[in-house]
């Protein structure tokens, strides 16, 4: 039950981040940036490689493999931390760039979710059922 818990969780919080800016930028029009949008064309960026292992992560959990789960969602969360070195991204279609100067909705509810399906990786790995240990007959 926690498993398929924490997996509609973390998948609501992904769906409700791409609808939201992900970037705040100090000049021109920020609001093209939404979710969507970088998840579409921000591969450039290497934190747009933690949404692949985020879906990864989500299958290995619905297949009960918690600890490769937790292998991948950590990779995904470190991957999404590196957005915070992004200093400049493109504030208008022609590609001019503006500094970053905070972070809209959708990046904190695209980090919860990785959080949260590191989360359940960790709980479930912690709280699973404890392995029968057959005792030796004396």
């Amino acid at each position: 039950m926690l498993r398929i818990t924490g997996i509609v969780v973390a998948t609501v919080l992904f769906v409700s981040s791409l609808g939201f800016n992900t970037l705040i930028l100090s000049q021109g029009d920020s609001s093209f940036l939404m979710g969507f949008v970088c998840l579409l064309f921000g591969f450039s960026y290497v934190a747009w490689y933690a949404n692949p292992l985020f879906l990864v992560s989500i299958i290995l959990l619905s297949l009960n493999r918690p600890r490769m789960a937790l292998a991948t969602s950590t990779a995904s969360l470190s991957l999404a931390a590196t957005t915070f070195l992004i200093q400049k991204a493109p504030f208008n279609e022609a590609g001019h760039m503006a500094n970053v100067v905070g972070y809209g909705l959708g990046f904190y509810l695209w980090a919860a979710s990785i959080s949260a399906i590191w989360l359940t990786s960790v709980l479930v790995i912690t709280l699973g059922k404890p392995k029968r240990v057959i005792a030796p007959i004396n």
